[in-house]
């Protein structure tokens, strides 16, 4: 491990400017999908950039796992799309994003049909899973690191005493000892200042923040300046799993995209919510 508090951060490649003709950019390592940069690799290279950061003892590297509901919620509020924008590295938390930007490469739309019909073949045969790096699978991923390199990890958020769950199923898995490790609810019942005190106090490698998309991205842009952490990244729902609250997708449902489909099954409530893959398809298409 290299000496703590290094400001240097690896990134991923700037982006030109070239554009495919539907205001959608492209080159190496990054794309733009309706104004918002994405790390367009797999997620072995995702976990590269992670893992070096890591190594570096860089502070405040802001990891946001960008999926279509984000996407679409950025275009209807300017405030959530300016704060995507901060971010250190989005990376494409599912697999709705993978098939966009193989369609979004084309610039016909009969092209844009015949692709997306074609990657949606492929994705469910499995062969594009590789590129999605949800930030349930990340979390394990920090959680190995953390216990490779004697490093601490802090859960923050879910409801009731998720954080401390997860925690516990952290620590178990990756045998982690005592000061490596600890956990706060945050939300309505704790007041914020104390929040970032506890954060602060222990001074986290890891921050893994679970308020939900945007309520989450939101508390990182307001408090990341106060905050004493390495790498922090806003996780979702992804405490729900590993508290055990909620069973995750086989990995069958996993490798096939349809983790979403999987939830809105043991979920019926999520339906408006998933209502925003339809029309993020759409967007793509008619763009």
């Amino acid at each position: 491990m290299k000496k703590k508090g290094e400001k240097k951060q690896v990134q991923s490649e700037k982006m030109s400017k070239k554009d495919n003709g539907s205001g959608d950019t492209f080159d190496g390592n990054l794309w733009q999908i309706f104004d918002i940069s994405l790390f367009g690799r797999d997620i072995n290279q995702v976990l590269n950039i992670i893992g070096s950061n890591l190594e570096l003892g860089t502070k405040k590297y802001w990891v946001a796992t960008v999926n279509p509901e984000f996407v679409m919620e950025a275009t209807k509020d300017d405030k959530f799309g300016q704060i995507l924008k901060k971010t250190s590295l989005n990376v494409m938390d599912g697999i709705g994003l993978v098939w966009a930007r193989e369609v979004l490469k084309q610039k016909n739309g009969f092209k844009k049909i015949g692709v997306g019909i074609g990657t949606g073949i492929k994705i469910l045969q499995g062969k594009k899973r590789d590129w999605v790096a949800t930030g349930a699978d990340l979390m394990l991923n920090l959680g190995q690191m953390v216990a490779n390199n004697n490093l601490k990890i802090f859960f923050l958020g879910g409801f009731g005493n998720r954080a401390e769950r997860s925690a516990n199923f952290f620590k178990k898995k990756f045998i982690l000892k005592d000061n490596q490790i600890a956990w706060s609810e945050g939300g309505p019942n704790v007041e914020n200042g104390e929040v970032v005190r506890q954060i602060n106090k222990f001074k986290p490698d890891v921050l893994l923040v679970a308020y939900g998309m945007k309520k989450q991205e939101f508390w990182i842009d307001r408090n990341l300046k106060d905050l004493d952490v390495g790498i922090v990244m806003g996780v979702g729902r992804s405490f729900d799993y590993y508290s055990g609250e909620l069973k995750r997708a086989s990995k069958k449902w996993q490798k096939m995209g349809l983790e979403w489909l999987y939830s809105l099954a043991k979920d019926p409530k999520r339906f408006k919510r998933q209502l925003a893959l339809p029309k993020f398809m759409w967007k793509v298409l008619v763009n």
